[in-house]
């Protein structure tokens, strides 16, 4: 069996038309809110459940640091800084994207470690309304 799996080398995050491409980590999550319903006239007593709001979530990026005036560090700050609310696209190596509407709600300083010397800061950004995701084109 022929594996499907792609590469993650090449992924890209835009956010406010910024793109940064040295993506180390990637990861977030997304949920679905579930409400009980219970009713009085129940005859076997089990909860039963439904489904409620979705919640697009946050995914959290670990980026390589860049800190010159091309790097995208210093957009990201400033987004941060004015709550901006903006496109938000991750795109993956083949081509597939995941876009919706975010806020930045985290930004790290950038850090390091000794072991391996590379400058490096987490972002996260929470999603605000409904995913759309694009499949990679046919060829």
């Amino acid at each position: 069996m022929t594996t499907k799996a792609i590469t993650a080398l090449g992924t890209a995050l835009t956010f406010n038309d910024n793109t940064a491409g040295e993506i180390m980590t990637l990861s977030g999550t997304r949920s679905r809110r579930i409400i009980e319903i219970l009713s009085t006239d129940s005859t076997d007593e089990a909860v039963e459940k439904i489904a409620g709001a979705l919640n697009e979530g946050e995914v959290t990026f670990h980026l390589v640091y860049d800190g010159t005036d091309e790097g995208v560090y210093n957009d990201l700050n400033t987004d941060l800084q004015a709550a901006t609310k903006a496109q938000c696209v991750i795109t993956y190596p083949d081509t597939s994207r995941h876009e919706c509407t975010g806020i930045i709600s985290s930004l790290g300083l950038p850090s390091f470690s000794e072991a391996d010397g590379s400058i490096e800061v987490d972002v996260t950004i929470a999603f605000s309304g409904k995913a759309a995701y694009a499949d990679k084109a046919a060829a």
